[in-house]
């Protein structure tokens, strides 16, 4: 029964944070719900909820056509690096992976406090751009975590916060569904995985319209430096995956 409290207290952080940040929801979720289930139930159990978040961020005011024009390759790189993450993830340990991920994040908020020129360039969107996607898309199969790859990115085309938001969204719904549709072809969505994740989504989304709220009301500099923090936050837990 503790355990089971824990969980819905977990759930509403978890919401709480992707809808104030625009990510974060699987870092805090994933491990919270595998205290109940196992690990492959439970990256099937958050797929709906995390989608649900995503298209409500997407659709908040109006719908971002010029971004998503501009991050298609992204998006399509992103698909294709889901369906062989998850394959990977159906034989693989993931340790390695959470390894390089906080030497990754680690490297990049080093150089943000140095102050380093992070600036994504026009010239460099056409190949980092599809490289993050992939590699976002690649981690999500895997671990269940795109995010960092692709914040990185997108912190790289210094975009306000609304337009941050969104985007960050739109990749993420992208790779949500890609992810879907991979573990369905694996067997791991049934009738009763759906129905346990619907209840789950109702209950994060208590969390995620708290989240909302302080998002429009952060300034862009404190918004900044909540992102910095949760990725600190996940270098120290990928960290502690990897030992």
């Amino acid at each position: 029964m503790l355990t089971w409290v824990f969980a819905t207290a977990g759930l509403l952080v978890a919401g709480f944070v992707k809808g104030t940040t625009g990510l974060g929801f699987p870092l805090i979720a994933t491990p919270i719900v595998a205290l109940v289930v196992d690990l492959r139930t439970t990256y099937a159990l958050l797929v709906l909820p995390n989608m649900v978040m995503d298209i409500l961020q997407i659709l908040r005011r109006e719908p971002p056509w010029a971004l998503w024009r501009r991050l298609l390759p992204l998006f399509v790189a992103t698909a294709v690096g889901v369906f062989l993450g998850t394959q990977i993830f159906l034989v693989i340990s993931a340790r390695a992976v959470y390894a390089w991920m906080a030497v990754m994040i680690s490297l990049f908020l080093a150089s943000a406090w140095l102050r380093l020129d992070l600036r994504v360039s026009p010239k460099q969107e056409r190949w980092m751009g599809p490289a993050a996607g992939f590699l976002g898309g690649l981690l999500n199969g895997i671990a269940n975590v795109p995010g960092p790859p692709i914040v990185i990115y997108l912190l790289g085309l210094e975009l306000e916060k609304r337009n941050f938001v969104k985007a960050l969204a739109s990749a993420l719904f992208v790779t949500k569904a890609s992810q879907m549709a991979a573990i369905s072809q694996s067997g791991l969505v049934t009738g009763g995985i759906l129905l346990a994740s619907s209840g789950l989504t109702i209950l994060a989304l208590g969390g995620f319209w708290a989240g909302l709220q302080v998002q429009d009301r952060i300034p862009q500099r404190a918004f900044l430096r909540c992102l910095y923090l949760l990725l600190a936050c996940m270098a120290g837990y990928y960290a502690f995956r990897a030992l």
